[in-house]
């Protein structure tokens, strides 16, 4: 667009020269000193290089000789042959050319020095990010042998750190650690109800995985349960359609006395630090949960309690959870007539949910573990139907 530009001030300027010249019969500035045309074409030459210097000059010398030939009609050719008229041409010319073609040599040369900066800018973006991928490989490289000198001793040293006052700081310090230890995206730890579905109990990091959903729906997780342990190869080596969306990186069975009481997870890692340690610490923390939760969540398992201390120490935990990792949950409050059979309440949450009752307000107060407010939605439309049930409150943190 510029280009453009440049042409049409080119052709304005020699226009406006030309008219001021038939205007007031100037006879193409043979006499004048300066000559207009020669002051606007050093002018181009200067500012746009010989390319437009000859566009220029042709257009003034075909104005030039238009103003002579108006002046002198039929005695024009004795005199254009005249020196005081050909000057005119031949100093426009010359000194124009020499001064575009020095000028198109110093832009050249300043371009290529642009180009050779240009050049060196972007090879020394490429040596800062290899320098920052180095420095990750090298900090990597340390992290892995000092782990594999001490890492075994180390991760347990900070598991013995872990204050185990209730379940809840169990798991809270648990995904902490192992997500600090392995330098994980996002680790998670499912416990599992009835009908092998797997419940969210705590999770660091942005989510992949649901909050909720079958173990069969995991390739990756149903080996773990069958063996223990399971990392993503397994899904090279199976023939079955697998939905990625479903996959974490890798996964540790929490047992005891052969019943599965959760899985940690690990859902999203740098490929770079998955190595035989990250395996080892996995494990660690699988055994180490299934030695110290298996009592915990059997006790845990649906309430319902009359300690209102022991209940609000709960829902305090289980705020700090949400506080920290986003986990959400719900609480409803409600009043029972006396012909409510208090554990009939079970039927209508689940096995991971806290209950606290009021027997002398005839209350219970429901805390819904990692339930949204679609899920609380589904279990307030099923309590609404017990006629012996009135809703007091109900909200949700999400």
């Amino acid at each position: 667009m510029q280009k453009y530009f440049n042409y049409i001030e080119i052709i304005v300027l020699n226009t406006i020269i030309f008219f001021i010249d038939i205007l007031f019969k100037y006879y193409g500035y043979v006499l004048s000193y300066p000559n207009p045309y020669f002051v606007l074409n050093i002018y181009i030459s200067i500012r746009h290089g010989i390319n437009l210097f000859f566009f220029s000059t042709s257009l003034s010398l075909f104005y030039y000789f238009t103003s002579l030939y108006i002046h002198y009609k039929i005695n024009i050719f004795s005199v254009i042959f005249s020196w005081s008229v050909m000057r005119i041409p031949l100093i426009i010319l010359s000194i124009g050319f020499l001064i575009g073609f020095f000028r198109d040599m110093y832009i050249q040369k300043i371009n290529e020095q642009a180009n050779q900066i240009k050049i060196l800018n972007e090879k020394i973006k490429r040596l800062k990010e290899n320098i920052k991928k180095y420095s990750s490989l090298t900090k990597d490289l340390q992290n892995k042998l000092l782990l594999e000198n001490k890492g075994v001793s180390l991760f347990v040293d900070k598991l013995k750190e872990i204050e185990f006052n209730n379940p809840e700081d169990i798991f809270n310090e648990a995904v902490e650690l192992i997500s600090d230890f392995v330098n994980a995206i996002t680790v998670s730890i499912y416990t599992i109800s009835k009908n092998n579905f797997l419940r969210l109990k705590v999770r660091k990091g942005s989510q992949i995985l649901p909050n909720s959903f079958p173990i069969e729906k995991s390739k990756i997780i149903s080996t773990a349960n069958e063996l223990g342990f399971s990392s993503a190869s397994v899904l090279y080596l199976s023939d079955e359609n697998v939905d990625f969306s479903m996959e974490p990186v890798m996964a540790a069975k929490i047992s005891q006395k052969n019943k599965t009481v959760g899985f940690v997870v690990i859902e999203n890692i740098d490929p770079e630090k998955i190595n035989k340690n990250t395996e080892t610490y996995l494990k660690l923390l699988s055994d180490w949960l299934s030695n110290l939760l298996y009592v915990s969540l059997e006790l845990e398992k649906q309430t319902i309690t009359t300690d209102v201390e022991k209940f609000n120490l709960i829902f305090e935990k289980i705020d700090e959870r949400f506080r920290r990792f986003k986990i959400p949950y719900s609480f409803i409050k409600i009043s029972v007539s006396k012909e409510f059979e208090v554990n009939e309440i079970k039927k209508y949450i689940r096995e991971t949910d806290f209950v606290f009752f009021n027997k002398e307000k005839n209350e219970l107060n429901i805390i819904l573990t990692s339930c949204n407010s679609k899920g609380l939605e589904r279990v307030l439309e099923k309590i609404r139907l017990e006629k012996n049930i009135k809703v007091l409150e109900a909200y949700t943190k999400e």
